[in-house]
């Protein structure tokens, strides 16, 4: 598999100069898909640019500058996805769905060390031991007896970089949530239902977007408290 990635074919949430540069940064092997995140280097560069060029990026990296989820990375081609945090020197970072792609909003060092995620799936695996396996490639493993009642959907709010569980955001009626992918990315909604549907089919769930409803794979929605997680620029 090549390492290369030509511009004119990156994916559309990179923020690049596609007539002007032949290549993009390809993101690595990571936690999260290749179509839906952006690599470190295009975020130091592109985005916030504190940097002009790959070799000003790998320097900044190899400094020590940058963690990603409170854990120092020095790949240029580390992928950033939904909801991750992000320290470059002394500021801080979260990365958002919009419109466009992704944002980037400054965020407390406080508040960097909490993320929302997603639970995709769960099982028990002994021991009175139930694993999550959250939408960012992580698993973490908890108490059966007291997280029993956890649903697939669902999300739960992490310390970083411990990963424990800080709070549970169930997905239920009138439960805010944030959609990922689509025409409605980045929006804020409020969830109204759950259709369930047969065999191998995904389910699909019903939100309001400014009172309209909107019909998504429920992967699309993610359960989240605005309140209790900084998601607007911040000290």
């Amino acid at each position: 598999m090549t390492k290369h990635q030509k511009a004119l074919s990156s994916p559309k949430t990179f923020p690049i100069e596609r007539k002007n540069r032949s290549w993009a940064i390809k993101p690595s092997a990571g936690p999260h898909p290749k179509d839906n995140c952006i690599p470190l280097g295009i975020v130091l560069r592109d985005i916030l640019k504190y940097t002009e060029n790959v070799s000003e990026v790998k320097k900044v990296l190899k400094e020590g500058q940058c963690d990603v989820d409170c854990k120092r990375v020095r790949d240029y081609r580390f992928p950033l996805g939904i909801f991750d945090t992000l320290r470059v020197g002394k500021e801080y970072f979260r990365l958002i769905p919009s419109k466009k792609g992704f944002k980037l909003i400054e965020i407390s060092k406080k508040d960097s060390r909490e993320k929302i995620c997603r639970i995709e799936d769960k099982k028990s695996i002994g021991d009175g031991k139930l694993q999550l396996n959250l939408k960012d490639g992580r698993n973490i493993t908890v108490e059966e007896d007291k997280f029993r009642d956890l649903e697939t959907g669902s999300s739960v709010v992490i310390g970083l970089p411990e990963q424990e569980i800080k709070e549970v955001i169930d997905l239920e009626e009138g439960q805010e949530v944030m959609i990922t992918e689509g025409k409605n990315r980045g929006d804020l909604a409020k969830f109204k239902e759950k259709k369930i549907l047969r065999g191998s089919k995904k389910n699909r769930v019903i939100v309001l977007d400014d009172d309209e409803e909107v019909d998504l794979p429920e992967g699309l929605a993610i359960p989240i408290d605005s309140e209790k997680i900084q998601l607007e620029a911040g000290d």
